[in-house]
């Protein structure tokens, strides 16, 4: 989209998100990582706002375009979202009613039917669906929310010492780290017939001749006979050990890249969240480094290694064969040999500049890819295919001028090898020469040991070209070699022994300061202090950018703080195994994800051991039970890559019942009802709202309870109410306290919000 500076900061100031822009060191050049990743849930809504309207469309969609904002900001982008309404067709899809009052026309949907349409004012005069919608969101305000949940332990040894043994390793020899005795075993009888299968040309060298001068032999039909016999079977041998060689390294190929992808992608998991907001750790460079760079191991292993094997059995064959059929002969050729290791080497050095540079070329494009198939709806509702394909041709534009270079040298290195090799098959000729004048070696002998010569060049031009290939394919491994070796800041499995029972749930934050590494010159929390007893209802609210999905981020360990401690029931949270603690907790975020795999296996999904009736009962009370059964497939139907078969209310409820299921002690609701509609945030909220779970066992368990929301009327209900504001606690109270205090941000913001509504 062609637009100047000042248009893009007019989008942003009537999006509410221009002052927030300002602020960071790098203002509009900030990268906001993948998927947004760098910026809270409201700030990435109203960037997308303020994209939607520089494009001024005549026709305007809006799925729940306010949902993620707090009351100030969704007031000040409703107002500019008004504005930009006027003098074009608007498509407003809403859950909560308040937001389409003003609408020219509602149309209420059920069961993929219109079941109503009209005006605000005369769908409440029917008193059906619209007005029990209505008469809902005032219900939900005095709803309770709690929680709590059981999961059993999981104890996991450390790897430590094995880790550092294989850092210490070559590359080369990390290939071959992880397979067992029998694999080593399969190798070496490989590598036995790869070395039968180099015989053949060193054999064919020495019998042509023999076979030449046979034909003028007396008794030609039977040496003729005998050595085409003897040819016969050494290519059934050949023919034999070659299948074998590559079937075995084949299959042992096969089986080191499965153990270094296993180990990688294990790797890649067990990294901190930080780790993962990198630009060189996208999904796209991941991907890669899983699955194309580790191709290369078998590609070095199973197509590579069987031929080295082959040529250097050769090579070593004919040297010992010239050897005993002349031996002048036989040194003055194999003297000339070093022209060969010297063009070899050097050609092997600059393949590995030239493969290197294009393996991060298509890395790049790969990221680049990726994004643009997992964002595909917002770069085809904004028709920027082009751009895209401009930015790919564009990536690849610097490693082009590279490789134009580095081709230009390798082809002047390759030229400069195989004329190497021509002079010396020109010494070896002339000096045969010499050999037979002088008499110090029959002519037969003399071209038989050329011959053997001769036809093993082939063999160590191929093994200079296969040597290069596999330098380069290492050279594609190293990241994903540094990956492996690379030392996680946050150690899941340390302390190995996890904790015995069930958090209580007491939590709290002593002087906490945090910035995201990402992004370390913007203070995220500064000074936090907080306690949350066991079984408290807490709700943390606030402006966008306040720091309240942080505070969760921290509770799950997703992060540690800069300076300051979490504690959880007065333990220190580093002290915690970290999968043991992460179990303990549940999470429900604004942006449901749910993978690729049925609505049974979703809702399942980090849970052990779950009956059929246990899934149906969490899909129950997150009210999405009546739609699963409707479906054809019920709880086996495969919810598509994000869930994209499913709306956005439907994967908030699958999502819902996921966290129900597990019944921890600790639940994190990150405006988790934000695009649920009245009926069903009403049956959820019941159940989030527990003070207690019960148990497998039967036992009551106290819930812990911290909700973020920017809708207040969602947490009037809640215990204690925590206002925040620049990563501080700015106002702390239940609702009637702060609501009392006329000129405090609670009470302005409640208020505020109140308004809108009415």
């Amino acid at each position: 989209m062609d637009a100047n500076d000042e248009e893009i900061i007019e989008a942003a100031t009537t999006a509410n998100v221009h002052s927030f822009i300002s602020k960071l060191p790098n203002e509009y050049l900030t990268e906001v990582g993948e998927r947004g990743v760098q910026l809270s849930g409201g700030q990435k809504q109203r960037i997308a706002i303020a994209r939607a309207m520089l494009k001024d469309p005549p026709i305007l969609l809006l799925d729940e375009a306010t949902s993620a904002l707090d009351s100030e900001s969704e007031k000040l982008v409703k107002d500019a979202l008004e504005i930009a309404m006027r003098g074009r067709t608007v498509i407003l899809i809403a859950h909560r009613m308040s937001t389409i009052v003003d609408a020219d026309t509602i149309v209420v949907v059920e069961n993929g039917r219109v079941a109503q349409t009209g005006t605000h004012h005369e769908l409440l005069e029917k008193n059906t669906f619209y007005s029990n919608e209505q008469i809902g969101e005032a219900h939900i305000r005095q709803s309770s929310i709690k929680q709590g949940t059981k999961n059993k332990l999981e104890r996991v040894e450390s790897k430590q010492q094995k880790r550092e043994i294989v850092k210490e390793m070559h590359p080369f020899f990390r290939l071959w780290y992880g397979l067992h005795k029998e694999d080593i075993l399969k190798i070496l009888f490989g590598s036995s017939a790869a070395a039968i299968s180099g015989i053949s040309k060193p054999l064919f060298g020495y019998f042509i001749m023999t076979i030449g001068v046979a034909y003028y032999d007396p008794d030609a039909k039977t040496k003729v006979s005998k050595y085409s016999l003897i040819f016969f079977t050494a290519g059934m041998v050949t023919l034999v050990s070659n299948i074998l060689q590559h079937y075995i390294y084949g299959i042992v190929g096969e089986k080191a890249m499965k153990n270094l992808r296993e180990d990688l992608f294990s790797a890649v998991l067990r990294n901190e969240l930080g780790w993962f907001e990198k630009p060189k750790n996208g999904v796209g460079f991941l991907t890669s480094r899983i699955v194309s760079d580790t191709s290369t191991v078998k590609t070095i292993i199973s197509d590579r290694m069987a031929v080295i094997v082959q040529c250097i059995s050769s090579i070593l064959i004919a040297i010992i064969v010239s050897m005993y059929v002349n031996w002048r002969m036989g040194l003055v050729s194999w003297a000339v040999m070093p022209c060969h290791f010297i063009g070899g080497l050097i050609q092997a050095k600059s393949a590995k500049g030239f493969y290197g540079d294009s393996a991060i070329a298509h890395r790049e494009l790969v990221s680049l890819a990726s994004e643009a198939a997992s964002n595909i709806r917002t770069v085809a509702s904004f028709v920027y295919e082009d751009e895209i394909i401009k930015k790919a041709e564009l990536s690849l534009q610097e490693p082009l001028k590279k490789t134009k270079i580095e081709s230009m040298k390798y082809g002047v290195i390759q030229g400069i090898s195989l004329c190497l090799w021509n002079i010396a098959h020109a010494v070896a000729l002339w000096y045969t020469t010499v050999l037979v004048q002088k008499k110090q070696a029959s002519f037969v002998n003399s071209i038989r040991s050329y011959q053997i010569f001769s036809l093993t060049v082939p063999s160590i031009t191929e093994l200079w070209t296969f040597i290069p290939m596999v330098m380069s394919a290492i050279a594609i491994l190293n990241p994903a070699f540094d990956t492996l070796d690379r030392e996680t800041e946050i150690v899941p499995d340390k302390p190995e022994n996890p904790s015995k029972g069930w958090l209580a749930g007491r939590t709290e934050f002593q002087d906490v300061h945090f910035n995201y590494p990402s992004r370390p010159e913007v203070t995220i929390l500064d000074g936090f202090n907080l306690i949350i007893e066991p079984g408290q209802k807490l709700a943390l609210v606030g402006p966008s950018g306040a720091g309240k999905s942080s505070v969760l981020a921290l509770i799950l360990r997703f992060y540690d703080p800069c300076r300051g401690r979490v504690l959880i029931d007065n333990k220190n949270i580093r002290d915690y195994n970290l999968r043991w603690l992460r179990k303990q907790i549940g999470l429900v975020q604004q942006e449901p994800i749910l993978f690729n795999i049925s609505i049974r296996d979703n809702i399942s999904y980090g849970s052990e051991s779950t009956s059929e009736t246990e899934i149906i009962q969490a899909a129950m009370e997150a009210n999405i039970h009546e739609f699963i059964s409707g479906l054809p497939e019920g709880y086996d139907t495969i919810v598509g890559e994000k869930g994209s078969q499913l709306s956005g209310g439907q994967k908030q409820r699958i999502a819902i019942a996921r966290t129900l299921l597990k019944r921890p002690p600790i639940l994190l609701l990150d405006e988790a009802t934000s695009a649920l509609d009245g009926e069903s945030e009403r049956v959820v909220m019941s159940s989030l709202g527990a003070k207690e779970w019960t148990n497998k066992d039967d036992r009551a368990r106290k819930v812990t309870s911290i909700t973020v929301a920017h809708r207040l009327s969602t947490v009037i209900n809640a215990e204690m109410i925590v206002v925040m504001e620049k990563g501080k606690v700015v106002e702390l109270g239940n609702h009637e306290t702060l609501i009392s205090a006329d000129d405090g941000i609670y009470s302005r913001l409640f208020h505020l919000q109140s308004n809108m509504k009415d």
